[in-house]
């Protein structure tokens, strides 16, 4: 009973202890960077952990000389080491709150939360948590800089890819630099259009289904490898919609599609994810 109440409390100061990190997520920090996908990483996370609970509780009752054969592997180090971890992870915290560096802050999290889990539970359970631990690295806001030099060379790929396209099919189409004028009409290739945030929000979904289906671990690799080509391919198709709306129906109306059509990768992804899933089961049987 005092260790449940122990370990209750130890997760109480950790959640007040990121609370204020927390509340400058989700207030305005991901919003400000285009990076609104981060809003349900941590729901889904705590999801896929309570999902577990019957298993877990299971675990944490079970000595490492009962653990499935893939769990005997995983020791855990020392005590004295565990503790040694966790007051690095503090520090680093302390750092990255003290210079104002809220990727390092909660970079943090992800570290603490694992070596405490091991710690207060044992190795079996920290096996069993490491996708839902790691599943937190999606909601660490991205340095602005790192940022920049990746969405710049996806809207570069994006306008090249769409202008190369529409050319294919005869639309009086030219693209200086990340603007492409299309009979008559311009259509800028701005951060949204990179991609990036359909991306890493797609990364996010496929990750979860990909781990939630009960499925060999080869149809799960599939389709983990199927999601950034997929997330890529619903994005182009996006754009070259937004360019053919924009051709036909004039700028307002390609604005408006603009801002509905992330429902387009959201198919595209799912759509091929559940083709790949049965492709899969087929090429099984």
């Amino acid at each position: 009973m005092m260790t449940r109440i122990l370990n209750h409390t130890i997760w109480l100061l950790i959640a007040g202890l990121y609370s204020p990190i927390f509340y400058q997520l989700y207030r305005s920090r991901w919003e400000n960077i285009d990076y609104t996908h981060a809003y349900f990483i941590l729901p889904v996370s705590l999801w896929l952990v309570w999902r577990e609970r019957a298993r877990l509780k299971e675990l944490s009752h079970s000595p490492n000389s009962k653990l499935p054969t893939p769990l005997r592997a995983y020791r855990p180090v020392g005590p004295e080491a565990n503790l040694f971890l966790i007051a690095i992870s503090l520090l680093i915290f302390i750092f990255g709150w003290r210079q104002d560096y809220l990727f390092i802050s909660t970079l943090s999290l992800i570290p603490l939360l694992f070596v405490l889990t091991i710690y207060m539970y044992g190795p079996a359970v920290g096996k069993a948590l490491t996708f839902p631990i790691l599943y937190l690295l999606l909601l660490v806001p991205p340095p602005l800089g790192v940022l920049d030099s990746i969405t710049i060379p996806m809207r570069y790929g994006v306008s090249v890819a769409t202008e190369y396209i529409l050319h294919l099919f005869n639309y009086p189409i030219t693209r200086d630099g990340l603007l492409l004028s299309l009979g008559g009409h311009e259509v800028y290739m701005g951060a949204p259009c990179s991609g990036f945030r359909s991306l890493v929000t797609m990364i996010s979904l496929g990750l979860a289904y990909a781990y939630v289906i009960k499925g060999e671990a080869r149809t799960r690799l599939a389709l983990i490898i199927s999601i950034v080509p997929l997330a890529l391919i619903g994005n182009l198709l996006r754009v070259v919609g937004i360019c053919l709306v924009t051709f036909y129906f004039g700028d307002v109306a390609g604005q408006k599609f603009h801002d509905v059509s992330g429902f387009v990768i959201f198919i595209v992804l799912i759509a091929g994810l559940i083709g790949i899933e049965a492709l899969m089961e087929r090429f099984k049987r």
